[in-house]
């Protein structure tokens, strides 16, 4: 009795192994990448680098695979990730050290590009009620993320109700926060060194402040390898509008004559930019989206090394010392503007803003608090219907989201 009960367990137990075993070979058939996916992969790389409209599309924002580098500025070493399709391929990377003489060339060569200063009308009056809001993103299993975004306002420069000076950082990497934060902290400090300057040349004094930034950024203990912020700044003097920019946070202007109209104050810059990505591959580096374990392209354009990392999705940027080595700037690009007393909204925000709003959307999220000065019910909404947006086209999923809105009036 006791051999017939051994040898019906001893049966089970075999059909459970084999049971097992088939699910196992069947998992393993769906992970094979077939020569048809890889025809297709090949396919979308190509659509990509062919297709007319190549630097014209963007897409939205995807999580890259997370590196480890030790604290160290000459050597980095990279920790193998399970599950990660670049893993297998990184082993180390030298940081190609600075050449700041060249750099300082550089720099001046951009001063003598900047258009020829515009004289601010001093008679030209108006007056500025501002407000921001910053809220931490959300992710699925990170319950201690940081916000990452940072505002500065330095609002009645040298207690003049026209000059005024706006900016948003949104820091990315590990320690983005820590740049973001520095940034934060230093801005108004070059500022107050620089106000004449920016008061007598408004341009050459953003790139002198922002200079002045990446140097400072250069100094600190902050490990940069993989870590950085973008930077857009309204700088608003009289007449005249002057923005700043590195990245994809972004400006834009809602002007009001017959209908609200939106008009842009800054440029994104990505990859998929022909002068931005033409930078890039002139300094070596490679511009393609992340692949994903299957060998299939997803998401944006992003700026690569030969040893594939970092995957920034930007083109300029402050810290980012790896992509920096393969054509990423922390040069400004810098735009001139007048201000018509139809211009009623000024709006800075980082991308998570505009991620998912169209211009109607934000029109319609504005107009409404506009005429009864209702600042802050105007950025209660706009938060809403951003936070909204994101929960509709990302499940689960939720940038980090700051702003600052200007109300203007005359």
């Amino acid at each position: 009795m006791k051999l017939i009960l051994f040898k019906n367990i001893q049966l089970k137990q075999m059909n459970q192994y084999n049971h097992t075993k088939v699910k196992q070979q069947k998992k393993q058939v769906h992970l094979i990448l077939t020569p048809l996916k890889l025809e297709q992969s090949l396919r979308v790389k190509n659509n990509y680098l062919e297709n007319s409209s190549y630097y014209q599309r963007t897409s939205p924002r995807t999580i890259l695979p997370q590196f480890t580098p030790q604290k160290k500025k000459t050597q980095i070493s990279f920790q193998e990730q399970k599950n990660s399709p670049q893993s297998s391929l990184v082993t180390s990377f030298k940081v190609r050290p600075r050449n700041f003489h060249q750099e300082k060339v550089q720099f001046q060569s951009n001063l003598i590009k900047i258009q020829q200063r515009l004289i601010p009308d001093d008679s030209f009056r108006f007056k500025a009620k501002y407000a921001a809001r910053s809220r931490k993103g959300v992710q699925l299993g990170n319950t201690s993320k940081v916000n990452q975004d940072t505002y500065i306002c330095c609002a009645k420069i040298e207690n003049n109700e026209c000059i005024h000076l706006f900016a948003i950082c949104d820091g990315h990497g590990e320690y983005g926060h820590l740049v973001s934060g520095l940034i934060k902290t230093q801005i108004p400090i070059l500022i107050s060194k620089n106000k004449l300057l920016l008061e007598k040349n408004s341009s050459q004094g953003l790139m002198i402040i922002i200079q002045g930034l990446s140097d400072i950024l250069q100094q600190s203990h902050i490990d940069m390898s993989f870590s950085g912020s973008t930077l857009v700044i309204v700088y608003i003097q009289n007449n005249k509008i002057y923005c700043a920019n590195l990245g994809d946070s972004r400006a834009i202007l809602l002007n009001r004559d017959d209908n609200w109209k939106m008009k842009p104050l800054s440029r994104d810059h990505k990859p998929n930019c022909k002068d931005e990505a033409d930078r890039i591959l002139a300094n070596g580096g490679r511009i393609d989206p992340l692949m994903n374990g299957l060998g299939l392209f997803v998401g944006p354009l992003r700026v690569w090394t030969n040893q594939n990392v970092p995957g920034l999705a930007m083109t300029r940027s402050l810290g980012d010392e790896i992509a920096h080595s393969v054509g990423v700037s922390d040069k400004p690009e810098i735009l001139q503007f007048d201000l018509e007393r139809n211009d009623k909204v000024i709006i800075l925000g980082s991308d998570g803003l505009f991620e998912f709003l169209s211009d109607d959307q934000i029109i319609n999220c504005i107009s409404p608090y506009y005429d009864t000065s209702n600042i802050e019910g105007a950025c209660n909404q706009l938060m809403l219907t951003a936070c909204n947006s994101w929960m509709q086209k990302c499940n689960n999923l939720i940038d980090d989201i700051t702003f600052i809105i200007l109300f203007l009036t005359y």
